[in-house]
């Protein structure tokens, strides 16, 4: 397996780290998806996009249990991702990790989850 090519983004309410361990493709989020994160997030899941597939990996997983919100916006760029990962002739699974003392991603994340049921899935912990 080659080595992983995506850097973290640390930015002033928004932390995204990537990790490649097992063939699975990881990325942990932490702080807050606001109006201030909406441009770096739909660049980064377009990366993160583009490593699973030159990577081939089965999964890519998304811990969102240190994400404490998520605005509209930044919601749309999931959207957008997993829509791409729908359509692509070889999808890979998108594995949603939730908090589930925070209610705002119990709801949000099941719509996601809705948008391409057997690609996408939710854990709460």
């Amino acid at each position: 397996m080659s080595e992983l090519n995506l850097e973290p983004v640390a930015t002033p309410v928004l932390s995204l780290q990537p990790s490649l361990e097992d063939g699975r493709l990881t990325v942990t989020f932490t702080g807050t998806g606001d109006m201030s994160a909406i441009a770096e997030l739909n660049d980064y899941l377009r990366k993160v996009h583009d490593e699973a597939r030159r990577l081939n990996v089965p999964e890519v997983t998304c811990d969102l249990r240190k994400l404490t919100f998520m605005n509209s916006s930044c919601f749309k760029a999931f959207v957008t991702w997993i829509d791409t990962v729908k359509n692509d002739p070889q999808p890979y699974r998108i594995r949603l990790l939730a908090e589930q003392s925070l209610h705002w991603q119990r709801r949000s994340l099941e719509a996601l989850r809705r948008l391409a049921v057997g690609v996408v899935t939710v854990e709460q912990n």
